[in-house]
């Protein structure tokens, strides 16, 4: 390489040295850090503290309900993942059939089917057997909740409390003192 070549690089890389100096002094005075405190930041997930994930689904009553509305009225919430062939969720809504009169204007339950296939008709017929459970909302599956709540199991449920964020969350069939407890605890909290 030739001096007259090597002292053109040369050159050139310490231009773009000071050029790129020089500009990071400009993109100081374009930024700026915002410190937030702890107790401000709100988490998206599905642990307990955190915000659920917002979902919009449609009801077999063709109702469209958004979680974030719920959750925005103040009103407790479950959201329940179930199938109409599982017989646990039966014995789930059997339990339950016998105290959610009592609940029904404090908590909230969208009951989701895990079954992809299920659609507004199998799930409307499914309602049927569960007369006390009217104002219960159901409403098939989406790809996308189901991948969000990371739910794979038929009666998870997830408890979200007044404040908007996840107070409880399992997996498995409840008997009406179980349902019980828990309602008391969100209608009260």
């Amino acid at each position: 390489m030739s001096p007259k070549t090597y002292f053109k690089i040369f050159f050139i890389t310490l231009a773009l040295i000071s050029y790129g100096c020089t500009n990071s002094n400009q993109l100081e005075l374009k930024s700026k850090t915002e410190n937030q405190d702890l107790n401000q930041v709100m988490i998206i997930g599905t642990r307990i503290g955190e915000i659920p994930p917002d979902f919009t689904v449609v009801t077999t009553e063709g109702k469209a309900v958004r979680l974030k509305d719920l959750i925005d009225d103040r009103k407790p919430v479950i959201v329940y993942f179930m199938a109409t062939w599982c017989p646990w969720c039966a014995k789930d809504y059997t339990a339950l059939s016998k105290i959610y009169k009592d609940y029904e204007d404090k908590v909230s339950i969208i009951s989701i089917s895990l079954d992809l296939s299920e659609d507004l008709i199998k799930l409307q017929e499914y309602k049927k057997k569960y007369p006390e459970l009217q104002s219960m909302m159901l409403a098939p599956g989406q790809e996308k909740i189901l991948i969000d709540y990371s739910a794979t199991k038929t009666t998870t449920k997830y408890a979200i409390g007044r404040n908007g964020t996840i107070i409880y969350r399992t997996i498995g069939a409840f008997d009406e003192e179980q349902w019980k407890q828990l309602l008391d605890a969100l209608s009260k909290g």
